[in-house]
């Protein structure tokens, strides 16, 4: 449930790769944001919101299943401020931190 990384490299650059992964809340975009919706009856559906209109929101839901659903069909729909993403600021060293930005800065996409 986490967004395409197939291209980070070629559009992060290493601080901010290296600021994702310290604080991903404080560096989470817009469009990454998840959410939490419930419907009528009761089902929570939480995922990445991918599009949403005045009517309607498309997301990933936590099976990667695309969830379309309307509005004002829903009881409760709230974008959540907090990254699915744990921050890695006390749990890698620098130097595992430099490993892994260096290793995303190699994800370019399809050639």
């Amino acid at each position: 449930m986490a967004p395409d990384l197939s291209d980070i490299g070629a559009i992060r650059s290493p601080d901010a790769l290296r600021r994702s992964l310290m604080d991903p809340t404080g560096s989470m975009l817009p469009l990454n944001r998840y959410v939490r919706a419930v419907t009528r009856d009761g089902k929570v559906i939480t995922g990445r919101r991918l599009n949403e209109d005045t009517y309607t929101v498309q997301l990933i839901d936590t099976e990667e299943r695309l969830v379309s659903l309307i509005k004002s069909d829903l009881r409760e729909y709230a974008v959540l401020k907090t990254s699915a993403m744990p921050p890695y600021k006390e749990k890698l060293t620098s130097a595992e931190l430099d490993d892994v930005v260096a290793y995303l800065r190699t994800l370019k996409g399809a050639r």
